[in-house]
This record gives structure tokens, sequence and C-alpha cells, in this order.
């Protein structure tokens, strides 16, 4: 296990920022399954009240990387056939995007979501790959929509936070470095908060917490931590993601560690391009389609 997180930072962190609550829903949905029997059509009503967060449920459940061959056509249906807690993966990650998006239809926010999107469904597809335990493969997808959910507090209260970030990972400085020194806080403690405060497992709220210090989570003791890390990092360079936001053609951190990073999945340099051509046939563009 990465180190415990320092409460100092936290206090740090927090100043000027609020962490959203856990939404209600999914407080209701965990104590319909902490019940003796849970009850399935209830937390489909539950999940139901909401049309919006409902629908796009269902629309992740039936894209290509479920592999499903029949349509899901209700939140009911979905529980039962993928069962109630993947299916609550999916409702806390979309409940995320739904609640840290709302009101924010700028260039970048639209830019840090959509990367968000893709990576998490590079993430999981990978984790399917490599054949690993459905509930990691679920984790992955929540990692990829969760690990960047800092940015999404800072950047409002920011004003130009995408060309600070820019300018800093342009001049080799870390991500945590620019924002304690430009913004007196770092989206990987305000993400890790998120992430603890939403019900997210030890191991997703570890890696998320530390993302951007890949020496010590490649280091951790726990290897779903270690995994977890290599397959965020893996689908963040597939994905592109800081060319994305902050327009790096080279990722200084994937260029330093990469060896490593792929050393955890068993992965050669030379299968990358194989890998990529998997992501392609399951219609996810990488960079090395570009």
């Amino acid at each position: 296990m990465a180190q415990a997180i320092d409460m100092s930072a936290i206090e740090q962190a927090l100043n000027g920022f609020t962490i959203p609550p856990q939404p209600e829903i999914l407080q209701h949905i965990q104590q319909q399954l902490d019940a003796p029997e849970p009850n399935i059509k209830r937390i489909a009503t539950l999940i139901n009240l909401d049309i919006g967060i409902a629908g796009f449920t269902l629309k992740v459940v039936n894209s290509a990387f479920f592999g499903l061959r029949h349509k899901i056509t209700s939140v009911e249906h979905a529980c039962k056939f993928l069962g109630v807690n993947r299916v609550l993966k999916l409702v806390r990650s979309v409940l995320l995007r739904f609640t840290l998006a709302e009101g924010q239809d700028d260039k970048f926010s639209l830019k840090l979501w959509a990367s968000a999107l893709h990576t998490a469904n590079i993430a999981m597809t990978l984790a399917k790959h490599f054949n690993l335990p459905q509930t990691l493969q679920d984790d992955c997808y929540s990692l990829g929509l969760f690990h960047n959910a800092g940015i999404a507090l800072i950047h409002p209260q920011a004003a130009h936070y995408e060309q600070i970030m820019q300018q800093g990972l342009l001049a080799q400085f870390g991500y945590s470095e620019i924002e304690e020194q430009h913004f007196k806080t770092c989206h990987e403690v305000l993400g890790y908060l998120i992430a603890e405060s939403w019900g997210l497992t030890p191991e997703l709220c570890n890696v998320i917490a530390y993302h951007h210090s890949p020496q010590l989570m490649l280091e951790s003791d726990s290897d779903i931590e270690k995994q977890l890390f290599a397959l965020l990092k893996l689908a963040e360079h597939f994905s592109g993601e800081s060319r994305h936001l902050f327009d790096l053609s080279l990722d200084p951190e994937w260029e330093q560690h990469k060896g490593a990073i792929l050393e955890v999945l068993d992965v050669e340099p030379l299968q990358l391009p194989e890998l990529a051509e998997l992501l392609h046939r399951q219609q996810i563009h990488t960079i090395y389609s570009v």
C-alpha cells in the first residue's frame, strides 16, 4: 500500500475548495446493498429517478467495451445481468461527471471530461484483455473517470489554468509542483478526497492520490495498486491525455517510467502497436491512429 496521505497536505489542498458530497442516490443504493436481501427493483427505481443518469448508464452498459451479445433495455435488467455492484460502480462514475461538469461548458472542461471518458474506456478494455478479475476491470473504468476529478475543482477557480500547466510541464516541472506553486492545492489530493467521499476502494483512492508519483506507486507493496496504476498510465499514453489537455508532444512521466510501468503488466515496448490495434478493433482511437 502507498504511504498514507499527509493530513497537512489535505488541509492545505482544501483551502478554498469544497468536496462535493456523495449524492444521496448512492447512499440509498448502498443501504439497499447492505441489506440482508437487496431489492433489485428498488435499486433500479432509485437509478431511474434521474432519466439522464439512467440513460447514460445504459449507454455505457450497451457499448462495445462490455461486449454483450444482447442489448440491455432497462436498469433492472442491467442489475440482474451484470450484478448490482457492477451497476453501482457505473452509476457512481456517471454521477461524478454529472455533478462536477454541471454548468462547466468551456472548452477546457469539455476536453477534460472527454479525455477522462476516453482514458476510462481504454483502461477497462486493456484490463479485460489482460484477463484481470472483473472487479478490477470495473475499477479501471472508475479510475479513468475519477483520476483527474480534482482538476474539475481547480480549473473554474484558477484563471489560465490550462496555460499555466502547459508552461510548467514544458519546463519539466511536475503536475503537483506547478499546482501547489500557483494554486496552493493539487488535483491529486482533491481527487483523493472526492474518491474517498464517494466510496471508492482504498486502492483506487491511493492510486488517485499518487498517480503523478510513479516512483512511489511502482514501489507499492500492493500488487493491486501497482496494476491499477500501470493500467492508468498505459491508458493515458494510448489516449494521448497530456497532448489533448495541455498540447504536449511527449508525456514526461511516461517517457521516464514506461519501462517499469510496462514491466508491471508484463508487456514489452514492441507490443504497444499490437495493443493499439486491439483498441482500434474496438473502435477506440489512440495516438497510434493519428
